[in-house]
């Protein structure tokens, strides 16, 4: 029996490092304001802050408490005094099962997008809640390995949470441009792809970041913009067809910057847009035509299928691929290092 309680306190641990690797990872998407998807986590995590702090650093700090009072039997050596620290411990995964369940339900009720990473967490307190009351509490360890697996599942937990912070993937997406709009040197030697939303307050970040590295490599990149609308936007497919309509007439560039600086007004008012069209001076009618196409609508379509179809496992915007590379990190900086490698090469 008592082999077996310390088979269930090693998958304990095991859990408390995916929960590690899973807020850090949330970290990463929350701490630069990177992107709308996956359900829509980056604006569920903010729905509800106890004490005013997001949810994903609770987690934080509840998966590293649960990690420290489980390394207590290796620093204390297996000394009576470690049950108290487990006992602890073993209180402390009822209370994360509770809030995660409460969370969820929250979510729920108030109609809050489904979020994939707060499901992963309450599944992981779930499965924590389960094993402890499958061993009935115990307390019980064995001495034989736990000095060695404890170890090895931290250094698999970080080398997780590092591989999070590597800016482009390894994995290529063959991503065709077809009729997408095309912005800087149709010939240039790096392409970057973005999925965008003109709802998506991060896509709306992300084009000061497309200004600054067609204004820094005007000859050697080329950027690729593709529409992946959020069904929870309700105004972006509109938003979308418009952009569209404007490229019809060489305008796209001068309407997408006016779309995404005013994105807010967009649920108040779909059809701002034509607003924007007069400015510009295009021809209405034909703008119209346009925006009411079915090759239009096809195109959108095409390139959300894209996105839907690529493989990519995350399906959240804005969406970055340099060269076919997924970008991780969506900094000035970053971008500039990885658009400086490939040139070398």
């Amino acid at each position: 029996m008592n082999k077996n309680n310390n088979l269930y306190q090693i998958f304990i641990f095991i859990l408390i490092s995916a929960g590690i690797y899973l807020t850090f990872h949330m970290h990463f998407n929350l701490s630069t304001g990177q992107d709308c998807g996956a359900g829509g986590c980056s604006s569920t995590f903010n729905s509800f802050k106890p004490l005013g702090v997001s949810n994903v650093y609770w987690g934080m700090l509840y998966y590293f408490t649960l990690a420290t009072l489980s390394m207590m039997p290796i620093i204390l050596r297996l000394n009576d005094l470690y049950k108290f620290f487990i006992k602890a411990r073993n209180y402390l995964i009822i209370s994360g099962f509770a809030y995660s369940s409460f969370l969820m339900l929250y979510i729920a009720f108030e109609g809050l997008p489904f979020c994939t990473l707060c499901f992963m967490s309450f599944l992981i307190c779930s499965s924590l809640f389960a094993i402890i009351i499958k061993t009935k509490f115990s307390d019980t360890y064995h001495k034989s390995n736990i000095n060695i697996v404890y170890p090895i599942t931290l250094a698999i937990c970080a080398l997780f949470i590092i591989s999070n912070y590597t800016n482009i993937s390894k994995e290529v997406y063959n991503i065709p441009i077809s009729e997408s709009v095309v912005l800087g040197n149709p010939e240039a030697k790096v392409t970057i792809i973005e999925w965008t939303d003109f709802q998506c307050p991060f896509c709306a970040k992300s084009v000061a970041l497309i200004d600054q590295i067609l204004e820094k490599y005007p000859e050697d990149v080329k950027v690729v913009i593709k529409n992946f609308p959020f069904p929870s936007h309700k105004e972006a497919m509109t938003a979308a067809r418009y952009a569209l309509a404007a490229h019809k007439q060489q305008k796209f560039k001068e309407m997408y910057h006016l779309i995404f600086s005013n994105y807010k007004r967009l649920s108040d008012n779909e059809n701002l847009p034509l607003k924007y069209a007069k400015k510009l001076g295009l021809d209405m009618d034909q703008f119209i035509k346009d925006f009411e196409s079915t090759e239009v609508l096809k195109q959108i379509e095409l390139e959300i299928n894209q996105l839907k179809d690529s493989g990519i496992e995350r399906l959240a915007v804005p969406k970055f691929l340099i060269n076919g590379k997924e970008a991780n990190k969506k900094t000035f900086e970053d971008f500039s290092n990885t658009i400086d490698q490939l040139l070398e090469n």
